[in-house]
C-alpha cells in the first residue's frame, strides 16, 4: 500500500519537476521531458504499460513535436504485423500441447543424468523459445522440474544423495524411519537433504530463464525487442535489407548455443560440483521415469499436433528462404521481393491456421487455432508498447535529441569500433536488468545509429548486437519475465540469480 502511494505521488509530482525541460525554446528538450514521463511511468507504472504507451498520442501533438496522424503511424508497422502473426503460430503450438511434446522429448534424447538433466532443461527451454515466446517455453518447464523434484523429495528409498561434508570420501546416506521414530540425526539429514533439494531446484529452474533468455536471440520472432529492432531499420533506413529471417540466424544461433553451453556449465560448476553434491545411477532411473511418464501421457500424436507441424514448419520454410542472401529466393523468382514480407507469410499461414480443421479427416473439427484462445492469450498491450517506443524514437529523430545525446559519446570515437560494439552491449545489457528491454531499444538504438554514422561504421554494426544484447539479463527478477517467473516457484533470494549460487 505504502508503495503504491509513494508511485501515485512521485507520478504526480514527476511532471512538475520536469517542467523546466517542457517549457523550453527547443524541441529536444520537449522532446527529453516526453520520452522521461512515458520511461518513468513504465517503470513505476502508475497505470498499465500499455495504458502509459498511449501518451505520446497525447504529448507530442500538444508539443508540437508530431502530428497525431504521423504518430499513429507508428503503433502498426510491417515488423508489428509480422510479431502478431508469429504470436498467434505459437498460440497454435501451444494449444495443440507440441510444445511439451518436444520438451520431453528432448530431456529423454540428451539423458537423465544431472550434467544431462540441467542441458536437458536450458537446451529445451532454448530452442523453445527460438519459435515461441519465452514466457510460454518457461511456464511449460516450471511445472516438469517441479514434478522431478517432487518426485525425488518423496522417494527417499530410491534416490540417495551423497554427500562429502564430514570426510575427505563420500558416504553414501541412507534415510531411514523405525515406528515412526526420528532421532536427531535423521533430522539434521533430512534437513541437509532438504537443502540440497532446494538447490538442485533453484539450479533447474535457472536453467530454464537462462535459456529462455538466450534462445530468443536465435531468430527474429524470437522475442520482442527484435520487432522494435526491424521497426527502427525501418524507420531509419526504409531500403535496408540487409537482416532477414535467414541472415538473423545465421549470425545468432551459433552465439546461442555457444552462450546456452557456457551458461549450462557455469550453472553444474557452481551449483553442483563445488556444492559437493553428486546422483547416483539410481537418481538417473527415477528422474528418467518421472519424465518417461509425462511423456507417455501425451499418448500418440495427434492430428491437431500433426496439423501444427506442418503448417508451423512451412512457415519457417517461406521464412527462410524468402530472401536467405546466398541463394535467389523464393520471393525472386516470382518478382515479389518488394512486394512480399515476413508480415506476408505469417498472416497467410495463420489465416490457414484459423481455417483449416485440425483432424483434416472430420471436416466439422475445431480448427488448428480458436478465435477466443487466440485472443485469450495474445500479448495485446504489447502491441501498444511497440507504438510508444517507435513513437518516442521518431521524436526524438526529428527534434535532432539523438544526435544531440550522441554528440556527447564523441569520446568515444577514439576508441576502435570492435571495442566500442562491446562497450554498447555490456552498457545495454547492466541497463536491461533494471530497465524493460523494449525501452531500452526504443531509447538507444537511435543514438547507437547515430554514433555509428559519426565514427563512419554500417549502423548494424551496433544496433545488431545492442538488440541482442537486451536479452542477456540474467541477475535480477525484474530483468525478464523468466526471471520472475522462476524467481517465484524456487523461493529463490536475490543472490542466487546475481552470484548463480542457489545453496
Amino acid at each position: 500500500m505504502k508503495w503504491k502511494i509513494f508511485v501515485f505521488v512521485a507520478s504526480v509530482l514527476l511532471p512538475i519537476v520536469l517542467l523546466p525541460l517542457a517549457l523550453s525554446a527547443y524541441k529536444e528538450f520537449q522532446c527529453a521531458y516526453v520520452v522521461l514521463i512515458v520511461v518513468s511511468y513504465w517503470l513505476m507504472e502508475p497505470a498499465p504499460m500499455a495504458a502509459v504507451s498511449m501518451l505520446p498520442v497525447v504529448l507530442f501533438p500538444l508539443f508540437g513535436i508530431m502530428s497525431s496522424t504521423e504518430v499513429s503511424k507508428n503503433y502498426m508497422k510491417e515488423g508489428y504485423m509480422t510479431f502478431i502473426g508469429s504470436v498467434l503460430a505459437a498460440i497454435a503450438v501451444e494449444d495443440s500441447n507440441l510444445h511439451e511434446r518436444i520438451a520431453l522429448k528432448i530431456l529423454l534424447l540428451i539423458g537423465t543424468k544431472i550434467k544431462q538433466l540441467l542441458l536437458g532443461f536450458m537446451l529445451s527451454a532454448a530452442f523453445l523459445s527460438m519459435w515461441m515466446p519465452n514466457v510460454a517455453s518457461t511456464a511449460l518447464l516450471i511445472p516438469i522440474v517441479d514434478a522431478v523434484v517432487a518426485e525425488m523429495s518423496s522417494n527417499s528409498d530410491e534416490i540417495h544423495l551423497h554427500m562429502n561434508n564430514f570426510d575427505k570420501e563420500s558416504k553414501e546416506i541412507h534415510i531411514l524411519e523405525e515406528d515412526g521414530k526420528t532421532n536427531n540425526n535423521f533430522k539434521d539429514i533430512s534437513s541437509r537433504r532438504k537443502d540440497k533439494l532446494d538447490a538442485l531446484k533453484v539450479t533447474l529452474l535457472l536453467c530454464v530463464c537462462y535459456g529462455s533468455n538466450i534462445g530468443g536471440t536465435g531468430t527474429l520472432i524470437g522475442t520482442a525487442p527484435h520487432f522494435a529492432f526491424l521497426a527502427m531499420l525501418e524507420k531509419f533506413y526504409p531500403g535496408s535489407d540487409e537482416i532477414t529471417f535467414s541472415s538473423w540466424m545465421m549470425y545468432n544461433v551459433p552465439g546461442l548455443f555457444l552462450c546456452a553451453i557456457i551458461a549450462w556449465f557455469c550453472l553444474w560448476l557452481v551449483n553442483i560440483y563445488f556444492s559437493k553434491i553428486d546422483y547416483n545411477d539410481e537418481s538417473k532411473d527415477g528422474f528418467y521415469e518421472i519424465i518417461s511418464k509425462r511423456y507417455s501421457r501425451l499418448g500418440l500424436i495427434s492430428y491437431h499436433e500433426v496439423s501444427v507441424i506442418f503448417l508451423f514448419t512451412l512457415l519457417i520454410f517461406l521464412w527462410m528462404f524468402r530472401d536467405p542472401k546466398f541463394i535467389p529466393g523464393w520471393t525472386t523468382a516470382l518478382g515479389l521481393k518488394s512486394y512480399v514480407g515476413d508480415s506476408t507469410v505469417a498472416v497467410a499461414i495463420v489465416f490457414l491456421m484459423f481455417f483449416l480443421p485440425s483432424d483434416f479427416r472430420d471436416l466439422n473439427s475445431r480448427p488448428i487455432l480458436e478465435w477466443k484462445t487466440a485472443t485469450a492469450k495474445f500479448p495485446w498491450g504489447v502491441i501498444l508498447l511497440f507504438g510508444a517506443g517507435s513513437s518516442l524514437a521518431q521524436g526524438a529523430q526529428v527534434t535532432g535529441l539523438s544526435d544531440m545525446l550522441a554528440s556527447k559519446l564523441t569520446a568515444l570515437r577514439s576508441l576502435s569500433p570492435g571495442l566500442i560494439a562491446a562497450i554498447t552491449c555490456f552498457s545495454t545489457a547492466a541497463i536491461t536488468s533494471f530497465v524493460p528491454n523494449l525501452a531500452v531499444i526504443f531509447i538507444l538504438l537511435p543514438i547507437f545509429s547515430e554514433m555509428a554514422l559519426s565514427i563512419g561504421v554500417n549502423p548494424l554494426y551496433l544496433m545488431l548486437p545492442t538488440t541482442v544484447a537486451t536479452s542477456y539479463a540474467f541477475m535480477l527478477p525484474i530483468s525478464t519475465v523468466p526471471n520472475a517467473m522462476v524467481y517465484g516457484d524456487g523461493n529463490m533470494k536475490k543472490i542466487d540469480m546475481v552470484s548463480e549460487k542457489s545453496s
